[in-house]
């Protein structure tokens, strides 16, 4: 069921997205006046729809997205997969055919606007820490913090000359910057100084690591974040949210860093059970019998996920300020992306750090199984993402028609349709390249793991 309802939440978030951007052409093409021949909800297959004032609103059988064809902007994915393509004069002005494509990733852009702001205004309930100020508390031995000289009591103020008021800033930087070198100023007493780290990549998403933590103490417990449809965990009645108090009598508490794997060592010290697993719910003590399963690679897993129990506040604002919150978690996701393109592009960050299929269809099944604002908030994300791709001059992509706009722009005049189908037919080859080696690195990513995280 978990696979189902992954696949189910992937097709929603994508389906409503790309339903959005392919509505920004079609608004404007149609206020521009240029003919608009079909706007599809799905791929494929017509199964039913309307003819209205010239245009074929219809629902396809491949239920993923969309697409919207516009008479005068030349052939498109859906034209050159069907074979329908005709050569037409050119419709409008290409400053307006610019704008026409330019309207779906804003589109995008201005839905993760939305919905983030959405999300500040609802309110979402995160650790208390990310909201305080940075200070460092532990530098983990060994790690690029501490071969960086860290030492406790810095206040980190800035990285590579932004700001950062708050360790969530912190975190978010480091994270997205494995490999890079960054320059951290800090407060040191009453002195300021900087410090050069490099964050070592870690995880399976090539996430940054420093090794530097705030104080949470060692009292923390694991919460489970997430249940395993089928999974002895489910039999056994656990639910998101419950906070493992002890395995098998052996208490489970510590450090952040120290929880999951004090969990796995007693399921697997216990193993092969059934054993009692005690927990608090809503502030009550409970027990369960509980009997893993045993993987292929000799471990024990009852099938939960879990998380420090941290203590969390809900961040919310009136809606004026969720707006201007908005806009900052767009801007800074904005600059980290195209920061991580350029990386890419020179070969300085791994591909394993962008998602494919199998981590959004996760993501997205963990976010709708949490709740609402958990979705919004993925949602809003992948709508920037998605909007900063398509502007790529790569064929295929709104960025590549541009590019091309812009080239017939320079030539004065409109190219054939025989060396427009060209240049697409490149197009779908770099994209079907570029999926290839994504898809590779999420089967890499998910496949051992993916259903049966611990």
């Amino acid at each position: 069921m978990t696979i189902i309802g992954n696949t189910l939440a992937l097709l929603f978030v994508l389906s409503v997205l790309v339903v959005l951007h392919e509505f920004g052409h079609f608004a404007v093409a149609k206020a521009f006046g240029f003919p608009v021949e079909v706007f599809s909800v799905g791929f494929g297959k017509r199964l039913f729809g309307r003819k209205w004032k010239g245009t074929d609103y219809r629902v396809s059988a491949i239920p993923l997205g969309g697409y919207v064809r516009v008479i005068g902007l030349g052939p498109d994915e859906s034209t050159l997969a069907e074979g329908t393509s005709q050569e037409t004069p050119a419709v409008g002005k290409r400053w307006q055919r610019a704008l026409i494509l330019l309207a779906g990733p804003f589109m995008n852009i201005l839905l993760a606007l939305a919905l983030h702001a959405a999300v500040f205004a609802i309110g979402v309930r995160v650790p208390a820490y990310e909201l305080n100020a940075p200070v460092v508390k532990v530098v983990e031995e060994k790690s690029p913090g501490a071969e960086a000289g860290f030492r406790p009591g810095d206040r980190i103020v800035a990285v590579n000359g932004k700001e950062t008021p708050r360790w969530r800033d912190v975190q978010f930087v480091f994270g997205m910057n494995a490999r890079e070198k960054l320059r951290v100023e800090v407060e040191r007493g009453d002195a300021r100084t900087v410090l050069d780290v490099v964050p070592k990549p870690s995880t399976k998403y090539d996430l940054g690591y420093v090794g530097l933590l705030p104080d949470f103490g060692r009292s923390v417990r694991p919460r489970i974040a997430m249940v395993v449809s089928g999974s002895p965990a489910e039999t056994a009645g656990f639910k998101s949210g419950d906070v493992i108090v002890n395995v098998a009598g052996k208490e489970i508490r510590g450090a952040p860093e120290e929880v999951f794997a004090s969990f796995v060592a007693s399921v697997n010290g216990a193993a092969p059970g059934p054993f009692p697993v005690e927990f608090l719910r809503d502030g009550k003590t409970a027990s369960a019998q509980v009997k893993p399963r045993r993987d292929p690679d000799g471990s024990w897993k009852v099938g939960v996920q879990v998380v420090p129990d941290l203590p969390e506040v809900l961040e919310r604002f009136p809606i004026g300020q969720a707006f201007v919150e908005g806009w900052r978690q767009v801007r800074t996701e904005l600059r980290l992306t195209m920061s991580i393109l350029g990386r890419l592009f020179r070969g300085a960050a791994s591909m394993k750090s962008m998602s494919g299929p199998l981590d959004i269809a996760k993501f997205s099944g963990e976010a709708a199984r949490t709740g609402a604002v958990p979705l919004v908030a993925l949602m809003a994300a992948i709508s920037l993402q998605l909007g900063i791709f398509n502007l790529l001059p790569i064929p295929v992509l709104d960025g590549g028609h541009l590019f091309l706009l812009g080239v017939e722009g320079i030539a004065r005049r409109d190219f054939s349709l025989k060396v427009k189908e060209r240049i697409l037919q490149i197009g779908f080859l770099m994209i079907l390249a570029l999926i290839t080696v994504v898809l590779y690195n999420d089967l890499a990513k998910n496949v051992p793991t993916t259903w049966w995280p611990f």
